[in-house]
């Protein structure tokens, strides 16, 4: 049941388009909905360096959004709709010496529809993701892992009152879980943002502060908590594509699957490509 209203509501979305009056194909992904900055397991593409347990640590993201369709709808053309796809392969090294080791490697794949009014923007997904150990960490730890594959259905609402603030909050349910763990969790945030620091503003260079609170009830609600704080850079008069350097602190328990139940914390250095 819950598999068949999940594949219901991304069906009435595809279909959707056929009764708007303007179709847009293929537009350019996350202007709807902007990426979360501080969410680790946002779709991007980065790397980052830390230290944990004493070894230098590296988590490296490969991961890009697709616009396939966009449409405005209501009486007054006013809400605009958006079908993308989503992908991305994120991983963890020890780096040093002359080779880096494989720690992990999560793989995600989102099917999103968002919806935008004003400054009122939401983004429902449903997804697929799973975790997996790497090689090298199997061989070091004699440790082979379990078998972590999850489906779900992930809603987010954001809230831009200003073009320097912006608010959201989100719940996520899992209707396929393995191993069988508790499958809800709750998600917000906020992000700041200065004036454009570039008299020429070209390109557009910004300060920001982003924080991101998760909580997931298989892990009994403990509160997952990242700050991050940098500079970001526009490509062009492209609003969408940028290049952020961040400085971030991490407490909670590990953003990867195979990890989900140790606690972690660390301050870390992240450079992030918005593609």
């Amino acid at each position: 049941m819950r598999n068949k209203l999940a594949a219901a509501l991304l069906l009435a979305a595809l279909c959707a388009p056929a009764a708007a009056e303007s179709l847009d194909l293929f537009p350019r992904p996350n202007e709807i909905f902007p990426l979360l900055i501080a969410d680790p397991r946002h779709i991007q593409v980065g790397a980052s360096y830390y230290r944990l347990d004493g070894e230098n640590t590296s988590d490296v993201a490969l991961g890009h959004s697709w616009g396939l369709t966009r449409w405005r709808a209501g009486d007054m053309q006013d809400w605009l709709w958006e079908v993308d796809v989503e992908g991305m392969a994120y991983s963890r090294f020890q780096v040093g010496g002359g080779v880096n080791q494989f720690e992990t490697v999560d793989f995600f794949l989102n099917l999103p529809v968002t919806v935008r009014r004003g400054d009122v923007a939401f983004k429902g997904a449903v997804f697929h993701e799973s975790s997996h150990l790497g090689d090298d960490y199997i061989r070091r730890t004699g440790d082979t892992g379990f078998r972590y594959s999850n489906e779900g259905l992930r809603l987010q609402a954001s809230l831009e009152p200003r073009r320097w603030g912006r608010l959201y909050a989100g719940s996520t349910y899992l209707f396929h879980r393995v191993p069988d763990t508790r499958g809800l969790s709750a998600q917000g945030g906020f992000e700041l943002f200065s004036d454009d620091l570039t008299p020429l503003r070209r390109p557009r260079t910004r300060l920001f502060v982003g924080q991101d609170f998760q909580s997931h009830q298989d892990v009994r609600w403990n509160v997952d908590s990242h700050t991050v704080a940098g500079v970001k850079l526009n490509f062009r008069e492209n609003v969408t594509r940028a290049m952020r350097v961040q400085l971030g602190y991490f407490d909670g328990h590990s953003p990867f699957g195979q990890f989900f139940t140790k606690r972690e914390h660390y301050l870390d250095l992240s450079l992030v490509f918005e593609l």
